[in-house]
């Protein structure tokens, strides 16, 4: 099972990471006793008692800014957690759409979106969460242009 496996439990990835880097690492960096850290890895459908982790906690966290209106925040804090791992792509949170074309036309409903907001005199809230959007979007266009440009290599390598 991979990290990007929807599949993936949160107890599953304290689990790894006690059988990787030890209990007593996964313990100190979040300042907490070993206890803990064996308490988060355990697989919730065999014990009566379970804390809820920090990956859990986090989640809700998540839950209640996207239900604010604050979107942007939580894809800035997973572009944050997703900068600990070599040669991640932030744009790989959401899949780019199956054409280049496809993903312009995106960027600019994203584009016209945050004009027409502006136009409007929308929240600040609401605009920064706009151009956020928008700039995602034009990150996947990015990223699917280097997608296919990567596949045509390979094809005129072989």
């Amino acid at each position: 099972m991979t990290m990007n496996s929807p599949e993936l439990q949160s107890w599953q990835v304290f689990q790894a990471a006690r059988k990787y880097i030890g209990a007593e690492r996964v313990a100190r960096i979040f300042n907490r006793k070993v206890r803990s850290a064996y308490s988060w890895a355990q697989n919730p459908a065999f014990t009566e008692h379970r804390c809820k982790n920090p990956l859990d906690t986090l989640h809700a966290l998540f839950t209640e800014l996207d239900a604010r209106g604050m979107a942007y925040v939580v894809q800035d804090a997973l572009t944050f957690l997703a900068s600990s791992i070599d040669d991640v792509d932030a744009s790989e949170f959401k899949e780019p759409l199956p054409t280049i074309t496809e993903e312009i036309l995106a960027d600019y409903t994203a584009i016209s979106t945050l004009k027409d907001a502006i136009d409007e005199r929308k929240s600040i809230d609401t605009i920064v969460f706009l151009g956020h959007e928008a700039e995602a979007e034009i990150q996947r266009t990015v990223a699917k242009y280097i997608q296919e440009q990567t596949k045509q290599k390979e094809c005129c390598d072989d």
